[in-house]
């Protein structure tokens, strides 16, 4: 049975001969005498690939680690430091002896060195020379420099912690960082990079890198870095060539000391492997055979921009985010591994742009919802963006073929993203989809892929498409189960049971080669098998990777203790179906109303389930679940949520608390004695407004723009949905610059007459509302509600200066929640309004006009998401639907 639960790890680099609080070792140590290996926490690690693994065209040499010779040992990282130069004869490895330093470290070196004969900094004993406190600046140029077996510990950096570059025209190529890990480094300003990798042919491998919080990738490579340069001097020195290679990539913490990132988070991936401008360009690049665990700062784990590269069999567990070619053509995307462990913003791979090879991935428990831009396989709409343009170029020419898809909302998006253009010319063949929850294509209602050959899929789930544009009985596609189950490695396969899933091979897949491997690195035979896994007996080359196969080699660490982590609630996701769980009247729901794997707990009246949970005092932690129905989801006194979802969806719901003086909590899951009901407020996000470009029959708008009044239009702003989504939007409230005149004491908005409100109860009127000119700015919004004569029975004023504290949207956070309670006494209906209202005492409009001092944006705010609703008991029908709750825990 899988069961989805925190196993806690230990931090700490367990080493030996870690004595000094200076650059220098307390006790200088004897080179001569042979030094005790670090503590192994972990199962041993295969140091190098199974022998018959695919290479997927990896240079040779990266497979394996290099020896450290020594030509100079020194015991003070300052002594190495003056020792180091950007000219360093061909051969010369200087050594940092075993120990533990602290101070800056700041290191350029290089020279001309060869491939027999490299320039290295190393540790004396990979591993064992630590860097603990202090700056670190490391600059590689020239050829053939190597950084090798240093570990960084808590460190902090600048710009860059390494750079394979002297200066802007001073790269370095042929260069390697290998055996190297950098834990928990410490930023000096709110952005840096931990490796940016500039030149030729440079190759990061068998390394750890771990803990990240602020802007800019872990990782990144710099195609360029003049624009000045004329095209010959841009391919001249073109990063191509780059390798990334066996390493354990982790710890990708939100934003912000945010619990959960954003979808308009930005610039927090694990690696960008490039520009949006030069992405047309070779990059000729390999990213392979890595583990990313934990990376939750933003909605790629992958970012790549670049051409001909090749991602292939590396596993990404636990994160936030998809594996996105966000630009770049001719690009495989092959044997990739994507484990959500039911992280509940999960992505799985997300293509733009044109010649791809998407062969063989294993796709699990993608669980990103609220999105266009997420799924198990997301193939984006075209923007008419061309080559070295930031928008989304057109898919083209993409082979999509023999992979698995399982347990996944938005499972095969043909059209992601709400793009002009659909993508076309797609080979979809042969693919596996099992499982799926909501509808298995997503994003149909322009049809099925122009111009493509879609041929030998099996797709089975909860409903077959989102739009009749694509019906059930779609050439190419088969509706029925695989009746995959899990195998002695957890991840879905054929089973006995399963029914014929021979594949298709003579397809016109244009100049793409034939799928001969499976996702275990076998042959496959023929017939083959529809999905990334053929059942066969030959020799098992390729799995599902985790931290303790990848890193050093000559090394191993403990596993980085994570930022973000779940508290251990036994069977959250009732695959168990109800063990573990104190039962009072609950049941396991129906396959047909069950969110994930046909296991859901049921409740109603007063059901309830609760088991006791662990927590840590003074920590914030996020408890959220996907919900359907009447719910509540309580610990003790400490937090509680509860709300109703009314459509037939599960909806993802979070809430934050800190956890004051507890250690532990009783986790209940139950109906509430009262639930927050929504009033006949019709279009409360706008999204008709937007749809019909500020027309709209429920909101009536306040304006005279030609008499300079206001205007009042829409906006493709929101607080909460996707940007790409036409069904959500805000209200766009102005005055205009280019009006001959303005009288400032009119207040343009929008209202709403609301009826069927029950009387004598108590009502609270929200909505949010953006003012991008902050503090400064010469605008209130006066918000409240009418009675049927017009005449205000509740108001409010607000000032986005007031407003720090208030809730935010979470697309964009520019928008703050203003909220109102009043009593509707004797009133069935009400007005609800909100306008912009100018402070005219300190200005007037001829002096604002006359000297310039506001333009379109100056004076303008955006209203979205209005909301009247009151507390009422819950329906005695009512029940409540729950699967995969999370308790996430932080420790920065």
């Amino acid at each position: 049975m899988y069961f989805k639960k925190y196993l806690p790890v230990v931090l700490g680099l367990i080493v030996v001969g870690c004595n000094s609080s200076s650059d220098s070792p307390a006790t200088p140590l004897d080179p001569t005498k042979p030094v005790d290996p670090p503590v192994i926490v972990d199962p041993p690690v295969d140091p190098e690939p199974t022998p018959n693994e695919p290479s997927f065209g990896l240079p040779e040499g990266v497979l394996t680690v290099a020896s450290v010779n020594c030509t100079q040992v020194f015991s003070s990282t300052s002594a190495l430091v003056d020792a180091a130069s950007k000219e360093m004869d061909a051969g010369t490895t200087l050594c940092l002896a075993d120990g533990e330093y602290s101070g800056d470290f700041q290191l350029s070196f290089g020279g001309n060195g060869t491939l027999e004969q490299p320039i290295k900094v190393a540790a004396e004993h990979p591993g064992k020379a630590i860097l603990k406190g202090g700056e670190v600046a490391i600059n590689m140029g020239g050829s053939f420099a190597q950084l090798q077996g240093l570990i960084f510990d808590g460190v902090e950096y600048g710009s860059n912690l390494i750079a394979t570059r002297f200066g802007t025209n001073d790269l370095c190529h042929n260069c390697r960082i290998s055996e190297i890990a950098i834990i928990d480094a410490k930023a000096q300003d709110d952005y840096g990079i931990l490796v940016h990798i500039y030149g030729k042919d440079v190759w990061l491998d068998h390394s750890v890198i771990s803990g990240k919080t602020v802007q800019n990738p872990m990782i990144s490579f710099n195609r360029w870095v003049d624009d000045s340069w004329d095209e010959a001097t841009k391919l001249a020195e073109l990063a191509q060539g780059i390798v990334v290679y066996n390493n354990y990539i982790a710890n990708r913490p939100p934003a912000n000391n945010k619990m959960y990132a954003g979808s308009s988070d930005n610039d927090y991936e694990a690696i960008r492997t490039g520009l949006s401008f030069t992405h047309h360009y070779p990059g000729n690049s390999f990213i392979v055979r890595n583990v990313f665990e934990r990376i939750q700062g933003e909605a790629e784990v992958i970012s790549n921009k670049g051409s001909n590269n090749v991602i292939a069999y590396n596993t990404i567990r636990n994160s936030y985010g998809s594996l996105t070619n966000r630009h770049g053509n001719s690009n495989k995307i092959e044997h990739n591994f994507i484990l959500s462990e039911d992280y509940p913003l999960a992505g799985g791979i997300r293509i733009a742009d044109d010649g791809h090879s998407v062969v063989n991935n294993y796709i699990e428990g993608a669980r990103y919802q609220n999105t266009s831009h997420h799924g198990g396989i997301v193939l984006l709409g075209y923007d008419g963006a061309g080559d070295g343009d930031n928008g989304y170029q057109q898919v083209e020419n993409v082979h999509v073929a023999n992979n698995t898809i399982v347990d996944s909302v938005n499972s095969l998006n043909i059209d992601g993203g709400g793009k002009p253009q659909q993508p076309k010319t797609v080979y979809l063949a042969n693919n596996l989809i099992d499982k799926a929850i909501g509808p298995v294509i997503t994003q149909a209602e322009r049809g099925m892929l122009p111009d493509s050959t879609v041929v030998g899929n099996i797709f089975h789930g909860q409903a077959f498409s989102d739009d009749d544009a694509v019906p059930l009985g779609t050439a190419g596609i088969e509706f029925y189960s695989a009746n995959l189950q899990r195998g002695t490695d957890e991840l879905y396969r054929p089973s006995d049971s399963s029914p014929n899933l021979d594949a298709v091979s003579d397809y016109n897949k244009g100049d793409f080669a034939e799928v001969n491997l499976d996702m275990d690195g076998q042959t496959r035979t023929e017939p083959s098998s529809v999905g990334a896994d053929q059942p066969l007996t030959s020799s098992v080359s390729l799995k599902a990777l985790s931290f303790a196969d990848v890193g050093p080699s000559s090394y191993q660490i403990s596993k980085p203790q994570a930022t973000m982590l779940e508290a251990e609630i036994i069977n959250p996701a009732f695959d168990d179906e109800l063990d573990a769980w104190t039962n009072n009247g609950a049941q396991i729901a129906e396959a047909s109303e069950s969110f994930s794997r046909s296991a859901s707990a049921q409740l109603s009246g007063s059901s309830s389930l609760s088991q006791t949970v662990q927590l840590k005092a003074n920590t914030p932690y996020a408890l959220s679940a996907f919900v359907k129905g009447t719910y509540q989801l309580a610990l003790g006194e400490i937090a509680k949520q509860a709300g109703v979802v009314t459509d037939d969806d599960y909806s993802w719901v979070s809430s934050e608390f800190n956890s004051g003086d507890a250690t532990e909590a009783l986790l209940t899951l139950s109906l509430p004695d009262a639930v927050t009901t929504d009033t006949d407020l019709v279009d409360g996000n706008l999204g008709e407004f937007r749809s019909n470009s500020g027309s709209s029959d429920a909101w009536v708008q306040h304006e005279d723009s030609g008499a300079g009044l206001g205007d009042v239009g829409s906006s493709g702003d929101s607080a909460f949905s996707d940007s790409g989504s036409t069904s959500s939007g805000s209200a766009r409230i102005r005055f205009k610059n280019s009006a001959s005149n303005h009288d400032f004491t009119a207040t343009p908005g929008l209202s709403q007459t609301v009826a069927n409100i029950p009387l004598n109860t108590e009502l609270e009127y929200s909505l949010y509302y953006c003012d991008n000119k902050g503090d400064s700015s010469l605008s209130t919004l006066h918000y409240g509600a009418k009675d049927s004569t017009g005449a205000i029975i509740a108001q409010a004023f607000a000032h986005v200066k007031d407003l720090s504290n208030a809730p935010q949207g979470s697309v964009k956070s520019c928008f703050k929640q203003v909220t109102l309670s009043f009593n509707s006494a004797a009133h069935s209906s009400v007005e609800v309004f909100a306008y912009m209202q100018i402070d005219t005492a300190s200005y007037n409009d001829a002096a604002i006009y006359a000297h310039e001092q506001f333009t379109d944006d100056e004076l303008e705010v955006r209203i979205d998401e209005f909301k009247l609703s009151y507390s009422a008991a819950p329906d005695a029908a009512s029940e409540a639907f729950f699967d995969d709750i999370r308790l996430m825990s932080r420790e920065d």
